[in-house]
């Protein structure tokens, strides 16, 4: 009988030390809720955000937004532009985008290995967008926005400073396209 005593007494702090833990957890991520910019404010003085595609063409991005990073429910808001340039250069099309939805986001650390502010973190979120043309006999476009940021302290050998877009669904008599690659400017994540 008192073998039983100290077997329950045992499960029932394991169980109360597991429940604590989640709570930390959840209480830790509820905080989780971020400011992005891409090219604006101070990041400006970076350059334009670019990124290409295979084919040669440009995208420039800007905008900024906030997102929150709790598991469920993840939220995000943002806007800005977009433009298209060919590889000559030669503006094909310009654009809005809105954010839709946080596919997801992996933090790389906080900013102060790079003497940055402990509030910068760098990472990259995954952000599902739509893209509605200047030109109105383009009908809206879905894509998936990703931004990297390299500060911290756990970025990725392969992780670029910048962004990628790829489109999701192209509209009928479009080639689909994807800026897979990325060329100049500055993004960031700003704890909130």
């Amino acid at each position: 009988m008192k073998k039983r005593i100290q077997k329950l007494s045992i499960f029932l702090l394991v169980i109360s030390l597991i429940s604590i833990s989640l709570t930390l957890v959840d209480a830790h991520e509820e905080n989780l809720t971020y400011k992005y910019m891409i090219g604006t404010g101070f990041l400006s003085e970076f350059g334009k955000v670019v990124s290409t595609a295979p084919n040669g063409d440009m995208l420039e991005i800007k905008g900024e937004g906030m997102f929150s990073a709790h598991p469920f429910p993840k939220t995000v808001t943002g806007n800005g532009t977009v433009i298209h340039k060919g590889r000559d250069g030669i503006v094909i099309g310009t654009g809005k985008w809105k954010a839709l939805k946080l596919i997801g986001f992996q933090s790389y650390g906080n900013g102060i290995p790079q003497n940055l502010s402990k509030d910068f973190e760098g990472g990259r979120a995954l952000i599902l967008v739509r893209i509605t043309p200047d030109n109105p006999d383009i009908p809206p476009i879905d894509a998936f926005l990703r931004i990297t940021c390299t500060i911290g302290d756990k970025i990725p050998k392969k992780a670029m400073e910048g962004i990628r877009l790829a489109i999701r669904d192209v509209p009928q008599n479009f080639h689909p396209i994807n800026f897979n690659r990325e060329v100049s400017g500055g993004t960031i994540f700003i704890r909130e």
